[in-house]
């Protein structure tokens, strides 16, 4: 297995080997743009792939984005088959077409500068009449109301450097604008209430605070479940009462047994207040008999 570090050599210089020795195998690329892949038979190009290029992309773009790969390490496993082998190019001449992308990039790198810049169709054009390409005019509709470059490309369907190079001619013809990313957001970035309020925040004077939101009642409902969930599950389960003992049993019986031997019959009348030898009850009120005789001799003495 060979195998080295980009840093030392360079993915153009291992290619020229690879062909110049007449190898056949699979040489594996990671790196700071992701990975890689190409496979060489009898020293020819058969297939390559990259993660950064979109589906269907060609020759062109594989070898241009291989060839940015500026530090990380290759391993080539000898006589390992291509899964999809394409028609067998031969290496030199397609490294020389990645060198000349790579001048083309440096030009375009220079008025598109990041996948983050934001795109903006002007609001008069810079004549009366403009004659538009068909890849311009596509661009123009796909940058819409406003896009970020890498949004734009997306709707295009085409790799990074397609579409910058369509970008860059529409910017140099003065029909679109260009703007760093710290000063507009893109409609897409807008979708979401969360980057809405965002942009409401970043919008609003530095000497304004805004007020907290109570959380909606759902949300307070959630977080009391999430706190007592683990305090819940700590408690351990009340036992359920153990039955009564046979002793338990049976002296329940005998208080029971007690009870229904007293029976029905009522219990009897209190006795009545003792009287006094003078004529005077217990609890200190004169007898009823006492109180005839009084009021008889009073009546006899009034007569």
């Amino acid at each position: 297995m060979l195998q080295g570090s980009l840093d030392n050599f360079t993915l153009d210089e291992v290619l020229n080997l690879l062909s110049g020795t007449m190898k056949t195998g699979h040489l594996r690329l990671s790196g700071d743009r992701g990975t890689g892949s190409l496979w060489v038979d009898e020293g020819l190009l058969v297939q390559a792939e990259a993660s950064n290029v979109v589906a269907g992309g060609d020759w062109e773009d594989v070898m241009f984005e291989l060839l940015r790969f500026e530090s990380g390490n290759f391993s080539f496993v000898a006589d390992e088959a291509a899964p999809s082998p394409d028609d067998a190019l031969d290496i030199e001449p397609l490294i020389e077409r990645g060198r000349e992308l790579l001048v083309e990039w440096n030009s375009i790198e220079a008025v598109v500068k990041s996948p983050d810049h934001f795109l903006t169709p002007v609001a008069s054009l810079p004549s009366e009449q403009v004659m538009l390409t068909n890849a311009e005019w596509e661009t123009v509709i796909a940058i819409g109301e406003g896009r970020s470059v890498g949004q734009t490309c997306t709707a295009l369907h085409v790799g990074e450097l397609k579409g910058c190079r369509r970008i860059k001619s529409v910017v140099e013809r003065g029909l679109v604008g260009i703007e760093p990313p710290t000063t507009r957001r893109s409609s897409g970035d807008l979708d979401s209430p969360a980057a809405l309020n965002e942009a409401v925040v970043d919008s609003a004077p530095s000497n304004v605070l805004s007020l907290p939101v109570a959380p909606a009642e759902a949300e307070v409902e959630a977080e009391i479940e999430e706190i007592a969930a683990p305090i819940v599950a700590a408690v351990p389960p009340t036992p359920p009462p153990a039955p009564p003992s046979p002793d338990e049993i049976r002296q329940f019986s005998e208080s029971v047994d007690d009870v229904s031997a007293l029976g029905d019959t009522p219990p009897p009348p209190p006795p009545p207040p003792e009287k006094s030898e003078l004529g005077v009850n217990a609890d200190g009120s004169a007898a009823a008999d006492d109180e005839a005789s009084l009021l008889m001799k009073y009546l006899q003495s009034e007569s």
